[in-house]
């Protein structure tokens, strides 16, 4: 299960396609649904789920997280033995800067959970709905803990969208792509394993999949003088 990844994604910013970078929340995120899926717990499938892109400062375009849709979060409540209890929800009017709130309030649960509309993040003609929805997804995942691998509801995609500013992830890890193809190279010109585990050991790492992409091209030219 890949999510329908790619190399490459298109950006409207340059009008043609960009690199693609995962960040470590993504790569938790994607961890945990994959597990969900395969455990059949919920009834999801990879169709309930979608990447979630923002295009970084440096021109560079990175998977930040996954979202999952309302009809998946529907599913996931649908098996819970806690579910969704509507009776612990209150309906707040006029809440800061005149914001519909939809507050969640249950003591058994643990759980704690507001949902927020106003002017500025509703854009339709139905902000009970998109209250009522946007913190029904929020305690669901809460409940169901997905919340705390980084899986958000397609509720707050518009609200994450956002420029990335690479400096942040420069210490993110190299995909699985750039192992695979530097395993590729490994292999292609017979380098010893002591001269790779000499090459990482010069960044403080113990496998390919420890490297953080600041130092990627280091590493690749460090072991294109080795092969």
């Amino acid at each position: 299960m890949d999510f329908e990844e790619k190399d490459e994604e298109y950006s409207n910013k340059q009008n043609k396609k960009i690199p693609v970078f995962h960040t470590n929340k993504y790569r938790q995120a994607k961890a945990r649904a994959i597990e969900l899926i395969k455990e059949k717990k919920y009834g999801l499938s990879e169709a309930d789920f979608w990447i979630l892109m923002n295009e970084g400062k440096g021109g560079n375009m990175y998977y930040t997280t996954l979202i999952i849709s309302h009809n998946g979060c529907l599913k996931i409540n649908d098996n819970l033995k806690d579910k969704f209890a509507p009776k612990s929800v209150e309906i707040i009017q006029n809440g800061y800067n005149n914001e519909l709130i939809f507050k969640y309030c249950n003591d058994d649960q643990g759980i704690f959970e507001v949902g927020e509309v106003s002017a500025k993040n509703c854009k339709n003609e139905y902000p009970y709905a998109m209250a009522l929805k946007r913190c029904f997804d929020r305690v669901v995942l809460k409940l169901s803990k997905l919340a705390f691998d980084g899986i958000l509801s397609d509720s707050e995609a518009e609200d994450e969208k956002k420029t990335i500013d690479e400096e942040d992830v420069k210490n993110e890890l190299i995909s699985q792509t750039k192992i695979e193809a530097l395993e590729k190279a490994i292999k292609k010109y017979k380098m010893p394993k002591e001269v790779v585990d000499i090459v990482l050991s010069n960044y403080e790492y113990k496998e390919l999949k420890d490297i953080q992409e600041k130092n990627y091209m280091n590493v690749v030219n460090d072991l294109s003088l080795n092969k």
